[in-house]
């Protein structure tokens, strides 16, 4: 009797243990985790050509969901169901499968590469919101699906972060990434936030510096209205009565509170009357006023005390 309570107290340890490792499993804080299939996956509902849907997801540490099992299908039309404005296709990868075309006419991408007969259709492949695999217009503009395999989720343990292309700087004790895609302010500010950093908030000379000659060898970012600008963590708010526009960080100090609030010559200007984001500019580390929806390369920051043994 004793042995049998013994081996059922291990079964249940164990079944415990797995619960709650598999209840620990993190990864970016917009990608939702499926201990049925152990992996991570993230609906974007911003619409895109099938290409800069890969590209988003790799650079992600993803890639498209290719719906290989019931359970991936499923976790779609869990996610699919909460924005019923969407439309009814969403960008997956290649199953190497034959499918038929999908019967609906695709809004196409009319910034597209000229060089592509956008007549050619049904490339790339989709899944409709009721579970069917088709094809569709790889040029169409469409929302789309990452996963990443558990095993496969990347963590930065030196500087705490849930993605790859950061570097430690012991003089400022902070690690900074570049990112290889262009967003709008908000969405840079929410990409950092995902893995766990933040737009970068420069917060003395020293820093000021040392991104200067960091951005002196980035490299060109396809998409960005300007190669020369880099997002970072400071912004203000319109203004309807006249009065000057106050730019404060995102964690709402002034740029003097930061420690740092040199502007680049002739700026902050308000170009066009609609310039309320920051950037750092290439040229010379110091700060500049951009219009916030349009794209630019961004910059990371997440302080560390102390690094961490690898």
């Amino acid at each position: 009797m004793q042995v049998k309570m013994y081996i059922s107290f291990v079964v249940l340890f164990a079944l415990a243990l797995a619960s709650s490792s598999s209840s620990k499993k993190q990864y970016r804080t917009d990608y939702v985790y499926n201990s049925k299939t152990d992996a991570f996956y993230k609906l974007h509902i911003e619409t895109v050509w099938n290409n800069r849907a890969q590209f988003i997801c790799q650079t992600e540490g993803a890639s498209l969901m290719i719906p290989a099992s019931q359970q991936d299908i499923m976790q779609l039309h869990a996610m699919i169901k909460e924005f019923p404005d969407i439309g009814d296709y969403v960008w997956v990868g290649n199953d190497g499968l034959d499918h038929e075309p999908a019967e609906e006419q695709p809004i196409i991408n009319l910034e597209a590469p000229t060089d592509i007969t956008l007549s050619k259709k049904y490339d790339c492949e989709v899944l409709t919101r009721w579970g069917d695999v088709d094809t569709h217009t790889c040029y169409s503009l469409l929302p789309f699906i990452c996963k990443v395999k558990a095993v496969n989720a990347r963590y930065d343990s030196k500087c705490d972060v849930y993605g790859d292309g950061y570097l430690y700087y012991e003089s400022v004790g902070s690690c900074y990434k570049i990112s290889r895609v262009a967003f709008t302010w908000s969405q840079a500010y929410e990409e950092c936030r995902a893995e766990g950093s933040h737009l970068i908030v420069l917060n003395s000379m020293t820093e000021e510096q040392l991104i200067y000659n960091i951005l002196k060898t980035a490299p060109r970012v396809t998409g960005t209205n300007a190669a020369w600008f880099f997002f970072a963590g400071f912004r203000a708010h319109k203004t309807t009565d006249g009065t000057p526009r106050v730019f404060k960080t995102i964690f709402n100090q002034t740029l003097e509170e930061a420690g740092f609030n040199q502007w680049s010559v002739n700026e902050p200007n308000n170009a066009f009357g609609n310039e309320y984001c920051g950037t750092i500019f290439k040229n010379d580390g110091k700060y500049n006023d951009v219009n916030c929806s349009h794209q630019y390369s961004f910059i990371c920051e997440k302080e560390v005390k102390k690094v961490r043994a690898q």
